[in-house]
């Protein structure tokens, strides 16, 4: 059995490689508010992204369900100009908690 600090490490690090280095300019631009239904797919599509590096990292398909939900509905407050970026990746944060606390 995986431990809680080895599970939160790759979430961490599997969120650093979906969330930074993997999400480009074209998708920072897309996905901003405002964009209608363009930008819902390219915010869904970033988010689903999050939700596999999760769902891969615990081997829960269910905590990749979840990731996608928080990191869909954490995001879209963040590119609405609703919460700031210390926010943002503080929830970030404790959602990696939450996936390796139940994987």
């Amino acid at each position: 059995m995986t431990s809680f600090i080895t599970t939160l490490f790759w979430l961490l690090v599997a969120h650093a490689c979906t969330d930074v280095w993997w999400q480009d300019a074209r998708m920072i631009a897309n996905k901003q508010a405002g964009r209608g239904l363009d930008g819902f797919a390219w915010m869904l599509a970033h988010a689903l992204i999050n939700g596999a590096g999760v769902a891969i990292v615990t081997g829960s398909l269910w905590c990749g369900i979840g990731e996608t939900v928080v990191h869909f509905v954490v995001d879209t407050l963040k590119c609405g100009h609703k919460i700031g970026l210390a926010t943002d990746q503080a929830s970030h944060l404790v959602s990696k908690l939450v996936w390796a606390t139940y994987a």
